[in-house]
């Protein structure tokens, strides 16, 4: 729960999610937010927090859900301010 209320990675994965719809090419946008994700999810414990060893790489792995659920909402808060206003 901590991981998905984290300011910074919200920062992060909705910078990431706001690139990805700047990209001209089809589909090259979905794979680099795909590819954000995981970056963000794998590297977060390492740089961010400090850990190691397998802690680290379960952070990372339960990260990658975490990432891909706040995309999610950035996606859905986006669709509706565009129906909205």
């Amino acid at each position: 729960m901590p991981q998905i209320l984290d300011p910074l990675r919200i920062l992060l994965v909705g910078a990431a999610y706001f690139l990805s719809l700047r990209v001209k090419r089809p589909g090259a946008g979905w794979l680099g937010l795909l590819v954000a994700i995981v970056i963000i999810a794998v590297g977060y414990p390492f740089v961010i927090l400090g850990q190691s060893g397998d802690i680290a790489w379960m952070g990372g792995a339960v990260g990658v859900i975490s990432n891909a659920l706040i995309a999610g909402v950035v996606a859905g808060l986006l669709r509706l301010q565009r129906r909205f206003f």
